[in-house]
């Protein structure tokens, strides 16, 4: 994919794996380091809203979404530190707007990225002694397949973003992967050099909008 957007090859590493397993933590950082040589940030962009075929609200859904919403990066974190500090690098954390509004139905989801969002306040002016920035990046609605592959059907889920960025969104549509990428590029680049600690909603506006609190439960 990235070949066909123009990416060149010899600038791609792909490592295959889950994130679960503490030796694909290691294995990204240390190929990603043989390949490159070193690591200048250090993107946290594997995100879940819950395991298909588990109850919501059971212990092990509970389990599931915090090992990945919020160990796995923090364990890449430890690993790619000692890598950041010796290129004054940063680290990007996706979390969302679930962290500052509530959405009934999604409490864990919600948990895993208020930790998130948290943990970088709290880290931040450790890591800045060490030269390294920490941001987070909050998105609003942004449709992609996290939903479809718990079994929502393409169609009820364009059903469901259009009623909610009709009553949830001031600006009137729906976030882009391409309206994230720009904001992750922008805190990980220059301009953003004295930037850290902070959380960056881009939501169209959605936490300044509608008060009621949108109900997840009416997913299909």
């Amino acid at each position: 994919m990235l070949q066909d957007c123009g990416a060149n090859p010899y600038k791609i590493l792909v490592v295959q794996g889950d994130l679960l397993d503490k030796n694909t933590c290691e294995k990204l950082i240390s190929d990603t380091v043989a390949k490159f040589g070193q690591i200048d940030v250090l993107v946290n962009n594997a995100g879940v809203i819950a395991k298909p075929g588990l109850e919501k609200d059971s212990e092990e859904n509970l389990d599931f979404i915090l090992n990945v919403n919020l160990k796995c990066p923090l364990r890449l974190i430890k690993l790619a530190v000692p890598h950041l500090e010796k290129t004054r690098g940063n680290i990007v954390n996706v979390s969302s707007i679930a962290a500052l509004k509530p959405f009934p139905g999604e409490s864990f989801y919600s948990m895993s990225k208020i930790s998130l969002d948290h943990y970088v306040r709290v880290e931040a002016p450790q890591l800045a002694r060490k030269g390294i920035r920490i941001n987070n990046l909050n998105p609003g609605i942004v449709p992609t397949a996290i939903a479809t592959r718990l079994g929502c059907p393409q169609e009820a889920l364009d059903k469901l973003s259009r009623k909610f960025v009709a009553e949830q969104v001031p600006l009137g549509r729906a976030g882009t992967c391409l309206d994230m990428a720009k904001a992750v590029s922008y805190l990980a680049s220059d301009d953003a050099s004295y930037v850290t600690g902070t959380v960056l909603v881009v939501d169209g506006g959605c936490i300044l909008g509608n008060d009621k609190p949108w109900d997840m439960n009416v997913m299909p």
